[in-house]
């Protein structure tokens, strides 16, 4: 023992450094010759606990008694969690297992997050008429594992159909496989077959060939979602006007309806529909396709089109309009941020004719933010939150959300070539 309050006399920190630790950096400028006070009781009793083994006599079982807890402010986030794990490391084995054992302990205590599955049915309305979610990237792996769960969630919300939106021919091709699996209650499936400008960049020789072989199946309803970004332009201008414009071919050639995309791009959107109008009508003589090129509207094309996910302004609304589209509105519109410009959005929702208005949800993005408290609001969007934004738009539109429900599901009906199983209920 003797030899051991030696090692403490020449080693062990003042007894005030056990209870308030100095900076690492503080200790590093002390002068390695500095003298410390005698140690503490408990300091020897610590020492003692590391160095020797568990006592047999009864007599010194004190020594091994592992000391109370150090006094130390408490400290919040990542220091905190660094500042536990180095004293976890510097504490004997036998108390870094009870530390453990604790830790283990506490954690079971604490009430399990919600799921984002949970967060949707807790905020789940039912629609008052069927719904159908013209745009759910429903293939994505956000859904792997509760899919089955978030299709229930939908059908309980009223949603009676889904346009499983493909985003790349291998988007489609899941697309094409989730409708394929799916025969059980809830929403009838259909899917989108087509590259998003985000993903033009890797077309190659086969994709139009793939594409219409995916456009055969008996559930895909359009060809999409295709058109221009030139906010994000993940993809070259040039690479996404060249696939856009064949895209418009291909669902020409197909008789197929465009499910189309654009952002920032507003005059060569118009210009590609424009000018596939005027190819086509190029066969009945120049005067037509001047008539076509001079824009008449996407009714020259011969196929419907439909805008998802618009979220631009006054003038691009009118563009649209002209060009003969329908409207598809999302989550934005349920956005109360001022930048976001849900509200200007909401303004413009009274001048979209009936026959050309459609909702969806853009799932697993733009959660309605109508959802309040926040705290209460899933970050992963899906069909089973349409019944918000058929909300949003009925009141921008000052109409109530049973007609709202009804003429939407109508419109998508028509446009999509739905099955009458989707359209009876409504009747």
């Amino acid at each position: 023992m003797r030899a051991a309050s030696a090692l403490l006399l020449a080693a062990r920190p003042r007894p005030h450094s056990l209870l308030c630790p100095r900076p690492a950096s503080h200790q590093q400028q002390q002068h390695p010759g500095a003298s410390f006070a005698k140690p503490s009781i408990r300091a020897l009793r610590s020492l003692a606990a590391s160095l020797a083994p568990a006592a047999a006599h009864p007599s010194t079982a004190a020594l091994t008694r592992p000391p109370p807890p150090l006094l130390r402010r408490p400290a919040t986030g990542a220091p905190a969690a660094a500042a536990a794990a180095a004293a976890a490391a510097a504490l004997p084995p036998r108390q870094r297992r009870r530390a453990a054992v604790a830790a283990a302990a506490a954690a079971m205590d604490k009430p399990a997050k919600p799921s984002q599955g949970e967060l949707a049915a807790a905020c789940l309305v039912r629609a008052p008429a069927p719904i159908v979610d013209i745009g759910v990237n429903l293939a994505d792996e956000c859904f792997d594992k509760d899919r089955g769960e978030v299709l229930a969630r939908a059908s309980e919300a009223g949603v009676a159909a889904i346009i499983v939106t493909g985003c790349s021919v291998r988007s489609s091709e899941a697309a094409r496989a989730l409708c394929e699996r799916h025969a059980g209650p809830g929403p009838e499936l259909f899917f989108t077959a087509g590259v998003h400008p985000h993903s033009a960049k890797e077309c190659g020789a086969d994709t139009l060939a793939r594409l219409r072989e995916l456009a055969a199946h008996e559930k895909c309803v359009a060809i999409g979602e295709c058109g221009l970004d030139f906010n994000r332009n993940f993809s070259p201008q040039d690479v996404q006007l060249e696939w856009f414009a064949k895209q418009v071919d291909l669902a020409i050639e197909l008789r197929k309806p465009l499910f189309m995309h654009c952002r920032d791009a507003g005059e060569a959107f118009g210009r590609v529909l424009r000018d596939a109008a005027a190819r086509r009508a190029g066969g009945a003589g120049a005067g037509a396709a001047a008539g076509a090129a001079a824009g008449s509207g996407v009714a020259e094309l011969g196929v419907p089109g439909v805008l998802h996910c618009f979220t631009g302004n006054g003038e691009e609304l009118k563009d649209c309009l002209a060009l003969g589209l329908s409207i598809g509105i999302t989550g934005w519109v349920c956005d109360d941020r001022p930048e976001r410009g849900g509200a200007e959005l909401a303004a413009l929702l009274k001048t979209i004719p009936r026959g050309r208005l459609m909702i969806e949800t853009d799932s697993p993005y733009l959660v309605p933010r109508t959802i309040k408290p926040s705290k209460a609001r899933p970050h992963r969007n899906e069909p089973s939150l349409l019944p918000h934004v058929l909300a949003a738009v009925a009141a921008a539109r000052g109409e109530s959300e049973e007609a709202v429900a009804r003429q939407t599901t109508l419109v998508a009906g028509s446009f999509f070539q739905l099955p009458n199983t989707v359209w009876t209920p409504l009747y």
